[in-house]
């Protein structure tokens, strides 16, 4: 976040403060002096004396220098950014502004009084604006590190908000609630037809939301069980495109150390059929197989002409996911009137070694 936006929050630097501050600490300091040489009596005599509007003109000088300087600090240096922050502050704004103030002070008694300052008075004006000056950076410095406190707690609550909207999207993603009307879309016409076919369908059906839902928590499942659930998606939208669709796979028996991530294959499938143009006259068919540490899937190249949005959102989704358990990209290739994607097969070792 901007640290030029916070800095102008900061009560120090509000107008109201920088008016009255000084004039309550001027007079607080001018009360301490009348104590310290214990002429306390001029007290009812406060607001007739000039003094004490020299006293509040000196604290605002020292203030204000005292601002200026931790401004400037912020604007042109990095010092901030190190462990040296607190002193290289205290000590400038101390230099600066009692060196101001002293100043200041020996004019006044050199050309309003018309005689020098003693040493006695040189050195409790020195005390009472040092310890100004490092008041007012305690005050800085605890509204600096107490706006930092709050910035990382809003930052805090905006990344735990972002994590739960991404969840609730993956969760919408994992439903995926256009496959669910339309099936139950389909559903409703296959009841007219066939009550036997419907139930077969609502099996189907209960099916792959099962597989969604049992295997949400998990990291990988089986090749086996993905293309189960890769034949069940096909069963299902089959009833949409006139029971043209083909899923064909010649893998052979898979090593049983041989994983896919939960989902991975009903995706990429559902993403090539609904960007793909498929008629009732000729069956759309999709190859599955083995190629090295891919699983490939392959399909005739005939997409339509609006791509399925969803389909890009859960293959940038498969992307990410991959690269966490693999070195191996999720790849997408068109060559030659064929599609093909390529997902790769993890290994439980290298699950393991993740974990670890």
């Amino acid at each position: 976040m901007n640290n030029k936006r916070y800095t102008k929050q900061y009560f120090v630097n509000h107008p109201v403060f920088r008016i009255v501050a000084p004039v309550v600490y001027g007079v607080l300091i001018y009360l301490l002096v009348l104590m310290i040489n214990n002429t306390v009596a001029q007290v009812n005599e406060l607001f007739r004396s000039e003094e004490v509007y020299v006293f509040i003109v000196l604290t605002f000088v020292a203030f204000e220098s005292s601002r200026l300087i931790i401004k400037l600090l912020g604007k042109y240096t990095r010092y901030a950014q190190g462990r040296l922050h607190i002193p290289v502050q205290v000590i400038a704004t101390t230099i600066v502004s009692v060196g101001l103030v002293m100043t200041a002070l020996s004019l006044y008694f050199r050309y309003a009084i018309g005689f020098s300052m003693s040493d006695t008075q040189a050195f409790i004006f020195l005390i009472i604006f040092t310890v100004t000056v490092i008041l007012y950076n305690i005050l800085y410095l605890s509204h600096y590190y107490l706006q930092k406190e709050n910035t990382l707690k809003i930052q805090a609550e905006i990344q735990q908000r972002e994590i739960l909207e991404m969840e609730m999207t993956e969760f919408q993603q994992d439903i995926n609630p256009d496959l669910l009307y339309e099936s139950l879309e389909n559903l409703i016409g296959i009841m007219y037809r066939d009550v036997d076919k419907a139930e077969d369908y609502i099996d189907s059906l209960a099916s792959a939301y099962r597989y969604v839902l049992a295997n949400r928590h998990q990291e990988l499942v089986p090749v086996t069980a993905e293309l189960d659930a890769g034949k069940n998606l096909i069963r299902i939208l089959n009833e949409k495109y006139f029971g043209q669709l083909r899923f064909e796979t010649s893998l052979e028996e898979t090593d049983a150390d041989a994983r896919l991530i939960p989902g991975s294959l009903p995706i990429v499938l559902e993403s090539i059929i609904r960007n793909s143009i498929i008629t009732r006259f000729e069956p759309f068919i999709i190859h599955c197989y083995r190629e090295d540490d891919y699983l490939v899937i392959q399909n005739k190249l005939n997409d339509r002409l609006i791509q399925y949005e969803g389909g890009k959102v859960a293959f940038n989704r498969l992307q990410k996911s991959y690269a966490l358990y693999s070195d191996l990209p999720l790849i997408q290739v068109k060559a030659y009137q064929e599609s093909y994607t390529k997902l790769p097969v993890l290994k439980v070792e290298e699950a393991i070694a993740i974990n670890k």
